[in-house]
């Protein structure tokens, strides 16, 4: 008898104690819920304020553009999900949602404003914290984006060169995506000239040709290695040193 109570006073701890578990998931989920309507809102709020700033600073050049050319065929955020460092490649982002606004026929004044609604809160927030003249310049809100996730010429170079073209994705596409690392990296490095793009290019297929070991001996400045005769100049110099240090070694 003593035991059959025992059970039942357990059972009835044990169906408490699932209840208070369900009831704590319950207000974590009205919680979460609410967190994320509040940031939903805060960013609404960022777009509508980076929007009319737009608009404020074009309305002078835009008096004249028609209403219908304005509105863009397509919203973007029906087209693209919702960008996730943990999943997607920043620049292959950008690439993509460059395409596809130009497809939807967005006007480029108004590019960052339809690119807020894709960006996670913080870094929304951090783009709205800008100058009106930045906030609302889409090539100086990619470069903060770049910045932000680190993607330096060198890591544009990197991708360049190994970039492979997706399974299912078409050959124009894949040369699009190889056009665009091309011209972040050269950009990147100012190769704004036919002799600087010619030297970036040398370089590189020098750099190519040297040993790991050398690599590692400049590997602070070698990103920023980007002249021919700068390469060559230290690379003689450290060949010169390697090989005196190894005839003074004694036999």
């Amino acid at each position: 008898m003593a035991e059959r109570k025992l059970k039942e006073e357990q059972e009835i701890a044990e169906r408490r104690r699932q209840d208070e578990i369900a009831e704590r998931r319950r207000q974590d989920e009205i919680a979460e819920r609410k967190r994320k309507d509040e940031m939903e809102f805060e960013l609404q709020k960022i777009r509508l304020e980076t929007e009319g700033r737009s608009i404020n600073s074009n309305s002078v050049a835009n008096q004249n553009v028609n209403s219908t050319q304005i509105k863009p065929k397509l919203e973007i955020h029906h087209l693209m999900q919702k960008f996730n460092s943990d999943e997607n490649d920043i620049s292959l982002y950008l690439i993509m949602f460059e395409r596809m606004a130009k497809q939807a026929e967005i006007l480029e004044n108004t590019w960052v404003t339809h690119l807020l609604g894709l960006l996670p809160y913080d870094v929304a927030q951090l783009i709205a914290r800008e100058p009106d003249e930045i906030a609302n310049d889409y090539g100086e809100v990619k470069k903060i984006l770049l910045k932000r996730y680190k993607l330096t010429p060198e890591k544009f170079r990197q991708k360049f060169f190994m970039h492979n073209k997706n399974l299912g994705s078409t050959w124009k596409n894949f040369a699009y995506e190889l056009r665009s690392f091309f011209n972040e990296w050269v950009n990147g490095v100012k190769a704004d000239s036919f002799e600087k793009l010619s030297n970036l290019i040398i370089t590189d297929q020098i750099k190519r040709k040297v040993t790991q070991e050398i690599k590692d001996h400049f590997i602070d400045n070698w990103s920023k290695l980007n002249s021919p005769d700068d390469l060559v100049e230290k690379l003689d110099d450290y060949d010169t040193l390697r090989s005196t240090f190894r005839s003074k070694q004694p036999l």
